[in-house]
């Protein structure tokens, strides 16, 4: 309960520093940056901090730090506000049923579910790299791959 307090408070306090805009800048390319900059402020951070922990346990692997960069711009058009992310994990611990929720909260469980497809949709489109594309589509899933475990690990703490 703490956590999810301390991750709301976060997410309301985001801001990107100038040495985070020049981290970015440093391992994505336009179109990526492009991607990037429509999320929302607190998806930006959580994903600059995702990264900096990914080069900081495997330094030299920039697919797995472009891969944390963009990892959930399946949600750039989705309706997870800070407020509906906090009803899905309410939602998701009470066990409702999806089909007894109301549209918008509907929707906001479609795009927590679905995000990692959808960025991998997105990054298709403007050619990334193959492996890049399968850690975005991946970093929900239970993997031996060792990258995805880096991934996930720094995603579940940030």
């Amino acid at each position: 309960m703490i956590y999810r307090i301390k991750q709301f408070v976060s997410g309301l306090t985001a801001r990107m520093n100038p040495e985070d805009h020049l981290f970015i800048k440093s391992y994505l390319n336009e179109k990526e940056q492009q991607l990037f900059y429509k999320l929302r402020a607190s998806e930006q951070v959580h994903s600059s901090k995702v990264a900096y922990g990914c080069q900081s346990e495997a330094p030299t692997n920039t697919n797995l730090i472009k891969a944390a960069l963009l990892h959930d711009v399946g949600k750039i058009d989705s309706n997870l506000t800070l407020i509906n992310k906090s009803l899905v994990v309410i939602v998701s611990k009470l066990g409702i049923k999806n089909d007894l929720l109301p549209g918008f909260l509907k929707k906001s469980v479609y795009f927590k579910n679905q995000h990692a497809k959808i960025g991998y949709d997105y990054l298709k489109t403007i050619d990334t790299d193959p492996d890049i594309l399968k850690l975005v589509r991946d970093h929900h899933d239970i993997s031996d791959d060792p990258d995805i475990k880096i991934l996930q690990k720094h995603d579940n703490l940030n």
